[in-house]
């Protein structure tokens, strides 16, 4: 027994000396044998196969160097320069990656991502997958899966269609707008008296003009978006009383894609920490105001802060109520309603500001997007004469959203550029039966067709599609024109998205919805009427290059500019 016991602490000895031996440049080596053999073997087993042209082909898999991880790092780092680079060299329009131990089947052509989007496959996968990763919880999709009762839907897109909803939030942003468009900067030189938005914002006083400010673009545009549409959606309640629910959601949405992807808090980096931070916080709040929610629904008082909650959205009202009936923890129900309140807000705050940079930076074109809108938008502001006081009335917004939508296509046809220049999101979609694909004859000249297995993974990269020099020429540069047609039979010009359909999906559907077009025509247009943007600098303004993201992309660097009210 002895001999044994001496024998073992031996070898654990030898061990602890062999480990301790081993230098960082072993390590180092050891790695990076790894991933030139990953290299070499994922590149041996991706060469081009012989196909029967009879057949439908099977998806290859891309080269990748990490094990296990795949092209993790890629996506994360630009998905959609990884996914670009990936087209060219696969030259297929249907190829595989590898990502954290998993293969997805990535469909880059437009006809075979309507044939997978209109197919019998599910996006619950992803929902689950960020409800998990980004929000915390992942029983939402589960729940509604198991129930059975039709009575019960979370169907959010369905929701958000319908015509009775288009109304209401029309009248609504309409509503903000007319309140709220004429303060987004107030002059005032007390933070006290600025509104939330602003004093967010770096926001400094001309020393030569009174009515002339300075600010960050951005961070102006966000704020002020993200403060009215939190309202709208959540009621005024919300922001009154966790007033720092935004700037935590600001600092999700940069964190979004490596929490996603399954970075873990430990994880050595300031970003992902804050990121974890941030979102425990919007959970903890988000379930604070389901109990309030909850209580006041029944009729008790749910306390003196979160006490009126009857503007709270039917959006959210009805998801809330959905989750009572599911029996959905607040944790669960926090999840929820935090995904969704992401993923409308991230992308229409950003897309606004993109739209208003690429307007204001082309001097004919804001001229003619003035003149196209002026029936519909416009801003007044009343004499002293009219008044019958000593001081200015603030502007007055006028403002038919319903006939801005359908009657000037121009307006129309930048908003529909400005998401393919500034967006690449990514849909994704579990099949539920085997699927074959093949290309148009736009496409290839010989048409391939795929195979894709039942339950396979599917993801279609939609900026890929919208980036294409074949499909867009110049498509680098910012042309709304692409989008307007000519009706042959009466001269009428419309705008048509048609060109870069099907938008990519957000959380819940497509990403050009009701809502989300209706908030960024509306803000965009009222601020175009009402307000004057120039550099701050000598310069000629200029649209600032993007940083590459999920969904709508962030500028690379804010824009300083000076603000001046128009009327």
């Amino acid at each position: 027994m002895e001999r044994h016991t001496t024998s073992t602490s031996h070898l654990i000895q030898t061990v602890r000396n062999g480990l301790s031996e081993m230098t960082w440049t072993t390590f180092f080596a050891v790695l990076v044998f790894s991933c030139i053999a990953t290299r070499v073997i994922s590149g041996l087993q991706s060469r081009q196969r012989e196909y029967d042209p009879k057949e439908p082909r099977t998806s290859r898999l891309a080269p990748y160097w990490f094990p296990w991880i795949g092209h993790g790092f890629q996506i994360v780092w630009n998905h959609l320069g990884l996914f670009e680079s990936l087209r060219e060299s696969m030259d297929e329009p249907v190829f595989g990656i590898y990502l954290r131990g998993e293969t997805y089947d990535t469909v880059v052509s437009p006809l075979m991502m309507n044939t997978v989007m209109s197919s019998n496959a599910s996006n619950a996968p992803v929902l689950d997958q960020a409800l998990q990763n980004v929000f915390g919880d992942r029983s939402l999709t589960r729940s509604v899966q198991l129930n059975r009762n039709e009575e019960i839907s979370d169907n959010v897109a369905e929701l958000i269609s319908k015509d009775s909803f288009a109304t209401e939030v029309s009248a609504l942003i309409t509503k903000f707008l007319q309140n709220n468009v004429s303060n987004l900067v107030t002059f005032s030189r007390s933070p006290v008296d600025m509104p939330p938005w602003e004093r967010d914002s770096d926001v400094t006083m001309s020393e030569e003009d009174n009515s002339v400010c300075e600010v960050k673009l951005f961070e102006l545009m966000r704020n002020f978006m993200g403060h009215n549409l939190s309202t709208l959606l959540m009621g005024e309640a919300f922001l009154e009383n966790f007033p720092m629910s935004l700037a935590d959601l600001w600092t999700l949405d940069r964190n979004y894609v490596p929490l996603f992807v399954g970075a873990r808090r430990w994880i050595p980096s300031p970003g992902v920490s804050s990121g974890f931070a941030a979102r425990d916080r919007l959970i903890h709040v988000m379930s604070v105001f389901y109990r309030a929610f909850s209580a006041f629904d029944d009729g008790i008082d749910p306390g003196i802060e979160l006490r009126d909650l009857d503007d709270v959205s039917e959006l959210v009202k009805q998801r809330m109520r959905t989750f009572r009936k599911l029996d959905l923890s607040p944790g669960a129900s926090a999840a929820a309603n935090l995904s969704l309140y992401w993923d409308i807000v991230e992308h229409t705050t950003k897309i606004t500001f993109w739209s208003i940079i690429h307007i204001f930076a082309d001097g004919a074109l804001l001229k003619e997007i003035r003149t196209e809108i002026a029936s519909c938008v416009n801003a007044t502001r009343p004499t002293r004469e009219e008044t019958g006081f000593p001081f200015d009335e603030p502007p007055k917004l006028n403002l038919d959203l319903e006939k801005l939508l359908v009657s000037c296509p121009l307006f129309k046809a930048c908003y529909y550029e400005t998401l393919r220049l500034h967006s690449a999101g990514i849909s994704f979609r579990k099949l539920e039966s085997n699927l074959t694909v093949t290309e148009s004859k736009e496409d290839a000249t010989e048409p391939r067709t795929y195979k894709l297995s039942k339950g396979k993974k599917v993801v279609m990269p939609h900026g890929v599609y919208h980036n294409d020099p074949h499909r867009f020429s110049n498509p680098d540069q910012y042309d709304p024109l692409r989008f307007i047609v000519t009706d042959a039979t009466t001269g009428a010009k419309q705008a048509r998205a048609d060109p870069i359909a099907p938008f990519a999906d957000g959380l819940y559907g497509s990403k050009n919805n009701n809502f989300t077009e209706r908030a960024i025509l509306g803000f965009t247009a009222s601020i175009v009427s009402m307000w004057d943007i120039q550099s701050a600098s000598e310069k000629e303004l200029a649209v600032p290059p993007h940083r590459t993201t999920w969904g709508a992309f962030h500028p690379a660097k804010d824009v300083k500019v000076k603000l001046k009210p128009m009327v």
